[in-house]
């Protein structure tokens, strides 16, 4: 039996018509009548009554029974085809991008674990701009990235997930910490750590040091937050950071910025538009979208 047939029979039963079903399926009416008939054969009984081609169209109690049972049995084939995708490729790609990791990853661990989802994540860390990168070659499926500007691209689905401002961080033990706000171009002296290039954070560094015409010395850089926010700690520099990197972290002083244009981040979250996700890396992908930064 081709499940072809049953899927011409289905439509045919629905459409009561040869013309609109081999219309449907770009087929000629007399391979959809084939069709009918290898049925018929294949269980022996006769499904359909139509004396002339215009005459009354009469489905019989065994057509109706198989007519039944081909919804059933094209429906289990669609699920099965749709568990057979899922179990070769369970997990979801996501690319995080460092502070949003240190912010966000946390929670969406917790939530995927919860509904017993957490081994059905790849998760990819990387500088926001490899991230976009990454999923435009469809190296990841999603990615959580920041952004100097709203993005606007006809090729992903974008969800903004909040506005950062930029913030000056320097150790409690450092003299600028006495300061709530601070002129930037009065940091011409000052040592900085900066994440390496690539990263958004030495972007706004750059821009920030262009825009006061000054050129600090860096002390270290680095391509992980965290070994940014310990250096900090130590008193071993001060870092030019979004408003998220510092959360939660004790012995860092936050200081607002003047003497420059104000300048945001976006907290986004990208999905390429041709990207088809199966059940399960649909389910991870709202649990995602219901958390707040």
């Amino acid at each position: 039996m081709s499940i072809k047939d049953l899927a011409y029979y289905q439509k045919l039963i629905e459409t009561r018509s040869y013309t609109k079903t081999a219309k449907f399926f770009k087929l000629s009416q007399p391979s959809i009548s084939a069709a009918v008939k290898r049925l018929s054969e294949e269980f022996g009984a006769q499904l359909i009554i139509q004396k002339t081609p215009r005459g009354r169209f009469i489905v019989t109690p065994a057509g109706k029974i198989l007519y039944d049972r081909s919804i059933e049995i094209l429906n289990l084939l669609e699920t099965t085809k749709n568990e057979v995708a899922e179990a070769n490729y369970p997990k979801l790609r996501v690319g995080v991008s460092p502070i949003v990791g240190k912010i966000y990853l946390a929670k969406i661990l917790t939530e995927l674990s919860k509904e017993k989802l957490n081994h059905n994540i790849e998760i990819t860390e990387a500088g926001s701009n490899d991230l976009s990168y990454k999923l435009e070659k469809g190296e990841i499926d999603i990615a959580l990235i920041n952004s100097l500007s709203p993005i606007n691209n006809n090729h992903y689905q974008s969800k903004l997930l909040r506005t950062n401002s930029i913030k000056l961080i320097v150790s409690k033990q450092h003299p600028l910490a006495r300061f709530d706000s601070i002129d930037f171009s009065n940091l011409k002296d000052q040592k900085f750590i900066t994440m390496n290039h690539g990263f958004i954070h030495r972007v706004l560094f750059d821009l920030y040091c262009q825009v006061a015409q000054i050129h600090p010395p860096v002390a270290y850089e680095t391509d992980n937050i965290s070994i940014l926010l310990e250096l900090v700690k130590e008193n071993l520099g001060i870092a030019l950071v979004t408003e998220l990197a510092p959360k939660g972290e004790n012995g860092i002083k936050t200081i607002n910025i003047t003497g420059v244009p104000t300048l945001n981040t976006y907290t986004f979250i990208q999905l390429r538009n041709d990207v088809h996700l199966t059940t399960i890396q649909q389910k991870i992908l709202n649990i995602i979208n219901r958390i707040k930064i």
